[in-house]
């Protein structure tokens, strides 16, 4: 227990020294009821708030994260378990990561998702869905079920808990090449994939970027950048929604983003 504590007065200490706003409190994957290191993830959360009021972090936000799954979530006692005691816990945002959600989610699994995380709303705090990509993401905002969505540039916009079970192999891993995105498919294309594509006639005009305060000379931009493209793209598809009130923004998702990549699909197939 002690070096457990020595733990989060390091993370805390960490936190002061670099100028942090807020800290994620470390919680584990829970799957079950009997989820042997739930009590040590809410303990936890208790002990870095204390430890960051010790460190002269009082300023400094605590925010709680659930990492389970889609099916967990779906099963209401299952549920109930997971969310007991978290409501007393000493944060400000509750971040909910869920395996099987994201990016790649298929219409029903993202109905699910928007369906049972809205349970989650009876902790009374914010809700951030991690790991949350492509149009499935951006569906947690328009339907009210999240006030943010988190993910990396272009990377992580899934999760899949089965990826946390298989050990490292020798000898493989590393980066993913440049994926260059095109925002009326909602979809990644890796460079080889987009030469094809646009060297098809007609695909430039209706597909490269025609933002010019994003990439001015729209293909070639889009593939010389193409971090710098995805997340200026990704900033406006949220900007878009957060400047209608709540109550349009589920008929503006639908009709204004989802269905016009669907057409586009249609056209590029």
């Amino acid at each position: 227990r002690a070096r457990n504590a020595d733990f989060y007065k390091q993370m805390a200490e960490f936190a002061v020294a670099n100028g942090a706003t807020a800290v994620l409190a470390p919680t584990h994957l829970v799957e079950s009821e009997l989820a042997p290191w739930r009590t040590v993830a809410l303990d936890g959360c208790i002990r870095l708030r204390q430890e960051l009021d010790r460190a002269g972090g009082k300023h400094i936000a605590v925010d709680y994260q659930m990492i389970t799954t889609t099916a967990a979530l779906k099963d209401s006692k299952l549920r109930s378990a997971i969310l007991d005691g978290v409501a007393d816990l000493p944060f400000q945002n509750l971040w909910l990561r869920a395996s099987g959600f994201g990016a790649k989610a298929t219409g029903a699994g993202t109905r699910h998702l928007l369906e049972t995380a809205r349970h989650l709303h009876a902790i009374g705090r914010p809700v951030v869905i991690d790991m949350a990509g492509g149009f499935a993401g951006l569906s947690t905002l328009a339907f009210g079920t999240a006030g943010g969505i988190c993910h990396g540039v272009a990377l992580s916009e899934s999760f899949n808990a089965a990826d946390w079970r298989k050990p490292p192999q020798e000898g493989k891993g590393g980066g993913l090449g440049a994926r260059i995105y095109v925002a009326d498919l909602d979809r990644h294309l890796s460079e080889k994939q987009a030469e094809a594509f646009f060297a098809v006639r007609g695909t430039k005009a209706r597909f490269a970027c025609n933002d010019t305060s994003c990439c001015p000379s729209g293909r070639d931009d889009m593939a010389e950048s193409p971090q710098s493209h995805f997340i200026t793209q990704r900033f406006r598809q949220i900007a878009e929604l957060d400047r209608l009130p709540e109550a349009r923004r589920a008929e503006h998702f639908l009709l204004r983003m989802l269905d016009p990549a669907v057409r586009s699909a249609r056209q590029s197939a």
